[in-house]
């Protein structure tokens, strides 16, 4: 619902603000008071051309604020134009669309909803079982997917050998090398000793010197130990350091072998450096190739064969997808002709009622078509599209909405489609739908407006009366001057209000009889 409508600087408008009720809202006033302004303002926001004439002179820009069901929808036209939606930026096609889901405008100059092939489509699917155009919708989309995957599938087809070849390469490159996670650490550290041998003996050598040579590390431990256990023959305190010193002379001996074994293991081996240099030359060539580390390579052999093993079954769902969608196909003619069949149902239904309704609403002679034109290839709504055709006076063709009515006659049109197919657009903005009515039609089209808005909230701009009296929330435009405004009436305003509507004036009559409608 259209909680609320700001408008500021446009046009001879500089500042409104209206807040509408459920049911029927009515916005009345003096012609060129400024009233189709406000529908302008709704336009803009369904994406209608922003004329900078618009702008109210010594202002630099226009503001529209909507705000629906909640949620705010704004359009600034000045210098740039800034839709948003919630306080955030979007296009002005987004700003259209959302709004366009809400709110359903007709009017002379502004957005022609009912002209769209779109919204004829959804007003004739109001009459039809929405179990019928689910099922088509579902088998569609389904027939879609598999469709795009088959396409996608074929077109990879042509690079299926060479990109099969490829990964066959990579996975026994990878696999051949037979890497282990760890295993390039170990090599670089055996190649730095084997590289640096000499070294490493003399700096061995060195050591076991000092531990077992002329130093005689050990020895001089085995003696302090000796003297301190003498010691201790007189002081047992000394006890725990004699052993002490026989523990650290039986480390030290360890020590000592331990050198010698590895000075005499120390050997060059140029041979076994030449199969460390190459097979870190080999796991480099494969880090180039496949990742930084050894654990990356892997992790590539294994997304390699995950791929390989779907390219090597794709010809296998390439047959699977086939005979899916020759039966996807069958299925969704099938439900086409269905939803045909409910269509054509519904397309009588609504032509009767329409043309009773608009006899009612002072267009006696006139006849609403509904066309149901096959499409070449069945479509995400259908084998057909919708098409809508008026007969505005006998004796003409039917011919599309759009060249056939009058802002006027498209509005009532409308009314008596909503009425008839029992479409719900959310709210509805008429302007113009009394164009040339008056007398029966009048009472009448004041009627079938109160009825529709039981169900939903519409928005009409008026010169009738019938219609104003029947309104939950009633707005008056005046102008003074250059300045336009809108005031929401009430009590005796209302009355004075419609009062004029009715003669022009305020007569007691004229009160009287705007008395009476209100209280009917």
């Amino acid at each position: 619902m259209l909680e609320a409508l700001e408008v500021q600087n446009l046009a001879v408008i500089e500042s409104a603000t209206l807040e509408f009720a459920p049911g029927l809202n009515v916005l009345t006033g003096e012609t060129g008071a400024g009233k189709s302004l406000l529908v302008d303002a709704l336009a803009l926001l369904l994406g209608a051309k922003a004329d900078p004439g618009l702008i109210r002179p010594g202002a630099e820009a226009a503001l529209v604020a909507a705000w629906i069901d909640g949620k705010s929808y704004s359009r600034r036209i000045g210098s740039r134009s800034t839709p948003r939606i919630a306080g955030e930026l979007v296009t002005l096609g987004e700003l259209a669309e959302a709004v366009a889901e809400k709110i359903a405008l007709y009017a002379q100059h502004a957005a022609q909803t009912l002209t769209r092939r779109e919204t004829q489509r959804r007003i004739l699917d109001a009459r039809v079982p929405e179990a019928l155009l689910t099922a088509y919708r579902e088998t569609f989309e389904a027939h879609r997917r598999r469709s795009a995957e088959l396409v996608a599938l074929r077109q990879a087809a042509r690079e299926r050998e060479h990109k099969l070849d490829l990964l066959r390469f990579q996975v026994q490159e990878i696999a051949a090398a037979g890497l282990t996670p760890g295993e390039d650490e170990e090599l670089y550290a055996e190649r730095e000793r084997l590289r640096h041998l000499d070294l490493l003996r003399e700096r061995l050598a060195e050591a076991a010197e000092q531990l077992a040579g002329e130093a005689d590390a050990v020895g001089a431990v085995g003696r302090a130990a000796a003297a301190v256990e003498a010691a201790a023959r007189h002081d047992p305190e000394l006890a725990p350091l004699a052993r002490d010193l026989e523990n650290a002379e039986a480390a030290l001996s360890a020590l000592a072998r331990e050198l010698e074994d590895r000075l005499l293991g120390l050997e060059a081996d140029p041979e076994r450096l030449a199969e460390v240099e190459s097979r870190l030359a080999q796991i480099e060539r494969l880090k180039r190739k496949y990742g930084d580390t050894i654990e990356a390579i892997l992790a590539y052999r294994e997304r390699a064969e995950r791929e390989l093993g779907q390219l090597e079954s794709s010809e296998e769902r390439i047959a699977e997808l086939e005979a899916e969608l020759k039966r996807l196909t069958l299925e969704l003619r099938e439900r086409g002709r269905e939803l045909s069949q409910a269509r054509l149902q519904a397309k009588e239904a609504i032509e009767a009622g329409v043309q009773e309704e608009l006899a009612a609403l002072g267009m006696p002679g006139a006849r609403l078509v509904v066309e149901l034109v096959p499409l070449p290839e069945p479509g995400p709504h259908g084998l057909e599209e919708v098409r809508f055709l008026l007969r505005a006076n006998p004796g003409l063709p039917p011919a599309p909405l759009e060249k056939a009515a009058s802002g006027g006659e498209l509005s009532r049109t409308l009314l008596a489609l909503l009425l008839t197919s029992g479409f719900d657009s959310g709210t509805v903005v008429l302007d113009e739908i009394d164009a040339g009515v008056g007398g029966e039609a009048a009472r009448a089209l004041a009627e079938r407006l109160a009825r529709l808005a039981r169900g939903r909230q519409v928005i009409v701009v008026t010169h009738l009366p019938q219609i104003a009296a029947r309104a939950e929330r009633h707005f008056k435009v005046e102008k003074e001057k250059d300045r336009a405004f809108a005031e929401r009436l009430e009590g005796e305003a209302r009355v004075r209000e419609i009062a004029r509507m009715l003669s022009g004036g305020y007569e007691p009559e004229a009160l009287a009889h705007a008395r009476a409608l209100l209280e009917r």
